[in-house]
């Protein structure tokens, strides 16, 4: 009961939102502090005539410094065996970059190199391209808020919004294991767009698709997507890791032709209908994909708010050092301290 007392006293002295104990027994100590002014430690020597003694108002304001250090040692020696912190909370930052979420295609095409030609680097598999320079893309985004989605037939999620660039990058190593499935691009899109969802808008916020090919949406899903996407008010990047039989977005397609027999293509009109900020680029190699997230990182260089976590800190450091002051004094004041009299 009593240390349930002593911790509401405590609360309630104080904001419990932003600091606490780690318990509150060696408050039982605190009355120890008050027996300096109690009790007479000094030694005492026989004298013949105290009355004769000249007044030393040295000595007596010595004393009280004694008394003082002393109630001072107890009385943090308490509070820091109480263990006081402060606790885990967000400081608002304001820096230059964007709220990125990055929608990584890890279907099985993306296994396959950009094209087979005898250059060795335009064998690379695409995957292994993409996962390189994107961590380029998170290395150098110090104020940015990222996240990552994979998507292959289902969308995964494999890193949430936020600045802890270490989850993204494990994030992007885990992609080593290779592609699999199919590409459903548009769960992937709005899994991560649900990661704007319900948060104030502090920055710019922009998509980066990467992924090799296209996909047909029907009306209601290109509908919900798009609602989406004005919602968010996100940009969307698309780079598009041309196969060398994919088609070229470049070109349009022959009078006549059906868009159907070219999914990239057709998503490619699509995304022009979102009513947002949308851009393409088109990489038939690993230089072009380079070339594309350097322009990105450039674009999403815009003025940003976010909230950065600072962990719980412990105050009983301070506490100790101001025990250790104390004692300090104290340890002059005995030097100080006349051991034998001399007339």
């Amino acid at each position: 009961m009593w240390a349930a007392g002593a911790q509401t006293v405590w609360l309630a002295a104080g904001d419990s939102e932003h600091w606490g104990l780690t318990s509150v027994w060696p408050f039982l100590l605190l009355p120890l502090s008050l027996l300096p002014w109690v009790l007479r430690g000094q030694m005492n020597f026989p004298h013949p005539a105290l009355q004769g003694l000249p007044q030393d108002p040295l000595s007596a304001w010595l004393d009280r410094l004694w008394k003082i250090a002393l109630s001072l040692l107890v009385l943090a020696l308490s509070l820091a065996l109480s263990g006081p912190y402060l606790k885990a909370q967000y400081v608002e930052k304001v820096g230059r970059g964007a709220h990125v979420m990055i929608v990584l295609d890890r279907s099985a095409s993306m296994n396959e190199a950009f094209a087979n030609t005898g250059d060795q680097q335009a064998r690379v598999p695409k995957m292994a391209v993409a996962r390189n320079v994107l961590k380029t893309l998170v290395a150098q985004g110090h104020d940015d808020l990222m996240g990552m989605v994979t998507f292959s037939t289902s969308p995964i999620l494999a890193a949430p919004l936020g600045n802890d660039r270490g989850f993204v990058q494990a994030a992007l190593d885990a992609t080593e294991a290779g592609g699999m499935g199919f590409t459903a691009v548009a769960r992937g899109l709005g899994m991560a767009l649900d990661y704007f969802a319900d948060q104030p808008v502090t920055g710019a916020r922009a998509m980066v698709l990467v992924s090799d090919g296209g996909a047909h949406l029907d009306g209601k899903t290109q509908d919900m997507l798009r609602a989406m996407f004005m919602r968010q008010k996100a940009s969307l990047y698309w780079i598009y890791l041309r196969s060398e039989s994919g088609v070229s977005l470049k070109q349009r397609l022959a009078e006549g032709e059906n868009i159907d027999a070219y999914p990239e293509y057709a998503l490619h009109e699509y995304f022009q209908t979102l009513h947002v900020p949308y851009r393409v680029y088109e990489a038939e190699n690993p230089e072009a994909v380079k070339a594309a997230v350097n322009d990105i990182s450039k674009l999403k260089n815009k003025p940003t708010r976010y909230l950065e976590p600072v962990s719980r800190q412990d105050l009983s450091q301070y506490a100790y050092a101001l025990a250790w002051l104390a004692s300090i004094c104290l340890i002059c004041l005995y030097a100080l301290e006349l051991k034998r009299w001399q007339a």
